[in-house]
């Protein structure tokens, strides 16, 4: 058959099967494919093996001048439909995810940040590579920028950060419009580099003398922090978890919390009460104000956590020595900087590594912890419930014989309480907000009113602001308790 118009030779037409569809025979990748115009009307079925052919005639010119496949294939696909396909610059695909991804405002301003940031280096290594539109990212550009982000020197973690936020993206932008990669950087396509291989060093657990170091060391920072580390030590907590532990989740013989990092997923660990751990928490029992067990350090952190991890980390420092907590960046060249080895988080991986050394079935260790492993829980979630009394009774006998958690209590040192005096708070009022002197003398806002009427101190001028750091007040109650 001719197209005399066109100038091409159509393809034989037949019908087969019962409805009598016709059909017409093309060679496609060297294959002999049997194509279906899915019409019984043969005028109909002309137009659509003309439609095939035409496609076929573009497609063959533009192969001449376009090495792109995907464009290829849009050429394609524009001549037999006729509508022309869609082109996703690099530099608005960011915006497209964000403005269809409907948990984005969920996440904290820093990750959005975050985000925003790793596909701004993607787009910019895009258009070095002139690569203008997300339909032109195959496999092999996919893996040409995990190449030079690895080659960068970025550390595994962020590496797969990197990886796993253009997953995201592409994988939304295929779901609003179909990509002709789909994408490029999932998993199963661009491998993640795992902890082994990315040769990441992980929080040292503690040998028992230096837990014992470790803990006398807190002693030295006061009460309220040799509780913290005994309460991280005793529970394998978290430190915000440690930090913020509330009365209300003390239940028996156990603490059952949701841990805040895994607070989404609901999980909860239940954690044996240690000897020593309830022989501290019946003495904060007696003077018990508010519903946080340790409210001063409750309220630090809640104020300036950054502050209580600098103070915990030095605490390390100067109990085990700079070099024994602090692993330097030099010795991976996928890390820019010093990482601590020895921090609180130890704590928890001590308190892991002796429940391994006592031989607790992973099941346990679970639930004392309150692991998040998707895969396990799985597994075992029947089986936790039902085996709650035995494991109950399992987890308070192991936790009752570890011989290293049965350390000397140090006798904290005891800090002499400032109080204040006629001559400081006049000189103190002149500088600082009541707030800010409420903060230096530990006392409210109300005390602090008190005590300048006492004295009868009225201020000459107003304070345009009240807020120091942590720091400062600490040096400035130094100066105070030595004058």
């Amino acid at each position: 058959m001719t197209d005399k118009k066109l100038k091409i030779v159509l393809p034989k037409l037949f019908t087969r099967g019962k409805k009598g569809f016709y059909y017409f025979r093309r060679m496609v990748d060297g294959r002999d494919c049997w194509i279906n115009t899915k019409t019984i009307d043969i005028k109909d079925a002309k137009k659509i093996a003309t439609k095939h052919i035409k496609a076929e005639i573009s497609v063959e010119a533009l192969s001449h001048i376009e090495a792109s496949a995907p464009r290829l294939a849009d050429s394609y696909v524009q001549s037999i439909t006729g509508k022309e396909n869609i082109r996703t610059p690099v530099s608005t695909a960011h915006q497209i995810w964000v403005d269809h991804f409907p948990k984005y405002n969920d996440v904290s301003t820093g990750t959005r940040k975050y985000y925003h940031t790793i596909f701004d280096r993607f787009a910019t290594w895009c258009d070095a590579e002139s690569i203008k539109n997300v339909e032109d990212i195959d496999h092999s550009a996919a893996m040409r920028y995990s190449k030079s982000l690895w080659e960068s020197g970025l550390g595994g973690k962020a590496y797969n950060g990197h990886l796993k936020h253009l997953s995201r993206v592409f994988s939304g932008l295929d779901a609003i419009s179909p990509l002709p990669n789909r994408d490029p950087f999932h998993h199963r396509k661009i491998a993640r580099v795992g902890r082994n291989e990315a040769l990441t060093e992980g929080h040292h657990a503690l040998e028992p003398k230096q837990l014992q170091a470790v803990i006398n060391q807190s002693a030295q920072a006061g009460r309220n922090f040799r509780d913290l580390f005994i309460i991280g030590s005793q529970t394998g907590m978290r430190l915000k978890d440690a930090c913020l532990l509330k009365w209300e989740s003390i239940s028996g013989q156990f603490i059952v919390i949701i841990p805040h990092k895994t607070s989404k997923s609901g999980n909860t660990a239940r954690i044996p009460i240690s000897p020593t751990l309830s022989k501290l928490l019946n003495e904060r029992q007696a003077g018990r104000s508010g519903e946080y067990v340790l409210p001063a350090i409750a309220e630090q952190y809640l104020r300036n956590n950054y502050y209580i991890s600098k103070k915990c980390k030095q605490i390390f420092e100067d109990a085990l020595g700079k070099a024994a907590t602090i692993a330097p960046a030099e010795k991976d060249k996928h890390r820019q900087r010093n990482i601590s080895v020895c921090s609180f988080h130890s704590l928890r991986t001590t308190f892991m590594s002796l429940l391994a050394s006592k031989d607790v079935s992973t099941r346990d260790a679970m639930m004392i912890l309150g692991w998040e492993s998707p895969e396990m829980i799985k597994v075992y979630e029947r089986m936790l419930e039902a085996a709650r009394g035995d494991s109950d009774k399992r987890a308070l006998k192991l936790v009752n014989e570890i011989s290293a958690l049965k350390y000397i209590v140090p006798e904290p040192v005891t800090q002499k309480k400032l109080q204040p005096t006629e001559t400081d708070l006049r000189d103190l009022v002149e500088k600082y907000s009541n707030i800010t002197v409420g903060h230096i003398y530990d006392i409210s806002e109300a005390a602090v009113r008190k005590w300048l009427k006492k004295y009868e101190i009225k201020r000459t001028r107003r304070i345009e602001s009240a807020d120091i750091s942590d720091e400062e007040i600490e040096i400035i109650k130094g100066k105070l308790q030595n004058a």
